[in-house]
């Protein structure tokens, strides 16, 4: 009933609060409407008498207008709907005041009767708006004060009931003690019971227990299950026997040197590994907490123990090392893997560029010297292989971006994701200018500035490439988010794939059309599907044949922590 009651009065303090709120944008709605009128006499004065006051009080007063008209629109910013009648408003302020101004900078007598007229229709639509927009916030205002109204009568309702609740649990609670008092002897006689259920509760308890009296270290009191661990029976160790005699020798002389003082200088000790020896000769592992006790009649301090049996975790942790010791005897393997494998991407790339060159030089060169002596296959034959040297040299740079998006520093900033979208579209539109760009609102992820941009290329030059045979090719892309990541999409109208093969569009050299249909060297979804993993987001493809194809990536909202180097 408090927590109810207390919700209560926090929704009722919500709506009060919700009820000013709407007083403060009728009171900013009519100072704004008033502030107008002050500006547009200002200007009316100033084009009658030339006084240079007019002219400063127009200029105050627009400055007024612009910010009351911000102060409304945070006000506003609940309300979409207000929102977009604050726009139209805004627009027709504009207006007004442009006129005015007009006003100031014309001839004193100059068109006047026009601009009065002009100035009456925009006045005239100006108060038309400001009525509507009073008006619903007025019904706004009646509804928030109904619902406040009612708020405060559910809330003293509760305040009341919850009192007489109380009342009513007291006088309950009353009658239940009266009832106790009467069962007191029963509980009495119970009591022997109980203690004999505690005494095998002690004994057959999933730890063990034992008492000590420090005063000659002798174990004084322990239960079965410990007993049991150890294979002593209970004459053999009470009375005889001290904590120490039950430990393996490094242990218990540890114990007397380190531990044993700061027990007795602390009274307790928590969390302490210790390793035991039974009575056969084997030996366990046992978690130890220990407390010591001032007994106030015989002034004897006594140690109460709990153990816990630790063997199979000791024995889980042995397991663990040895794992662990084997992933990262892996791990360095692969890390030499992977150090080898980049050097050899970038051997076999940086060497592949020379006779490349050499190759395209002399096509260049049969081609140019001896263009007589070539006929048109000759020269055909030339052009192919100079084609084809093209390839490969995109090839080359596609694998070196492979093998670099791997490396290097992940540096992670947040900027605007619309910007970067739209410097990248400005690059593919002058080469494709009959591809229509769509863009919706992108939400900002921090990201890898360069990586990202690479990515949207990739995306958005494979949308227009794809799309470039339709009749009207159209690229569109927007963004989604929840609470956990922003999901980014570029969709177009092009030929699209068959879902059946989706698993290929990300794999390296993996193309689901012919080469002589669309270009490309198989690696710009590989590149991209390996930038999106480092930044810990996902990647994926929806399409249908004929149909166009989404591809879709997501970036986590908090980033990834930036790691040196992706090993």
């Amino acid at each position: 009933m408090a927590g109810f009651s207390y919700q209560s009065v926090r929704v009722f303090q919500e709506r009060a609060i919700w009820v000013q709120h709407t007083h403060t944008v009728l009171n900013v709605l009519e100072e704004t409407h008033s502030t107008l009128r002050d500006v547009v006499s200002s200007a009316r004065g100033y084009a009658l008498t030339g006084s240079d006051d007019y002219r400063g009080s127009f200029e105050s007063g627009n400055r007024q207008l612009t910010s009351l008209v911000r102060d409304l629109r945070q006000l506003l910013k609940d309300n979409p709907a207000q929102l977009s009648d604050l726009a139209e408003l805004e627009e027709l302020l504009k207006q007004r005041v442009l006129l005015a101004r007009h006003t100031l900078t014309s001839p004193q007598e100059a068109n006047l009767p026009s601009a009065l007229q002009a100035g009456k229709q925009l006045s005239d639509a100006i108060r038309a708006q400001f009525a509507d927009m009073k008006g619903s916030e007025n019904a706004l205002l009646a509804m928030r004060s109904t619902e406040t109204a009612n708020s405060a009568s559910l809330t003293i309702f509760t305040v009341v009931f919850g009192n007489l609740l109380s009342i009513l649990i007291l006088i309950a609670v009353y009658m239940r003690l009266k009832r106790e008092m009467r069962n007191h002897m029963a509980v009495q006689q119970k009591a022997q019971a109980y203690a004999a259920e505690i005494e095998d509760l002690y004994n057959n308890a999933p730890c063990g227990y034992h008492s000590v009296d420090e005063s000659d270290r002798k174990i004084v009191r322990i239960n079965d299950t410990e007993l049991n661990w150890f294979g002593y029976t209970r004459e053999q160790v009470v009375g005889k026997m001290t904590h120490a005699d039950l430990m393996t020798s490094q242990c218990a002389r540890r114990y007397q040197k380190e531990l044993l003082p700061q027990f007795l200088r602390n009274r307790t000790i928590n969390g302490i590994d210790l390793d035991y020896k039974r009575a056969d000769g084997s030996e366990f592992s046992a978690l130890v907490n220990a407390t010591a006790i001032l007994n106030p009649e015989t002034q004897r301090l006594t140690s109460r123990t709990v153990m816990y049996d630790i063997s199979a975790r000791k024995m889980a942790e042995r397991e663990i090392e040895i794992l662990n010791a084997d992933l990262k005897r892996q791990a360095q393997h692969l890390h030499s893997v992977n150090k080898e494998l980049e050097s050899f991407s970038y051997s076999v790339s940086h060497d592949l560029r020379a006779p490349l060159r050499a190759i395209s030089g002399y096509a260049m060169i049969l081609e140019e010297d001896y263009a007589e002596k070539l006929d048109d296959k000759g020269r055909e034959q030339l052009q192919v292989i100079r084609k084809n040297v093209r390839k490969m040299d995109e090839l080359i740079n596609d694998l070196l971006k492979l093998a670099k998006s791997n490396t290097g520093e992940l540096m992670l900033e947040r900027f605007p994701m619309m910007d970067l979208v739209r410097q990248v579209i400005s690059g593919l539109q002058a080469e494709n200018p009959k591809v229509e760009f769509v863009i919706n609102g992108l939400d900002d992820a921090p990201a890898n500035r360069g990586l990202l941009a690479q990515v949207w290329e990739n995306l958005i030059s494979n949308a227009v490439k794809f799309s470039g045979k339709n009749e009207h090719p159209q690229v569109r892309i927007w963004a989604s988010a929840n609470a956990e990541e922003i999901v980014y999409c570029v969709h177009d109208n092009g030929v699209g794939f068959d879902m059946r093969y989706a698993h290929k569009l990300f794999g390296t050299f993996q193309r689901l059309h012919r080469q002589e249909d669309y270009a490309g060297t198989g690696v710009g979804l590989a590149l991209v599907q390996r930038i999106v993993i480092r930044h810990a987001g996902r990647v994926w493809a929806d399409s249908k044949p004929n149909e166009g194809a989404s591809f879709y990536f997501s970036l986590p909202k908090k980033g990834v922590a930036p790691s040196a180097v992706l090993r």
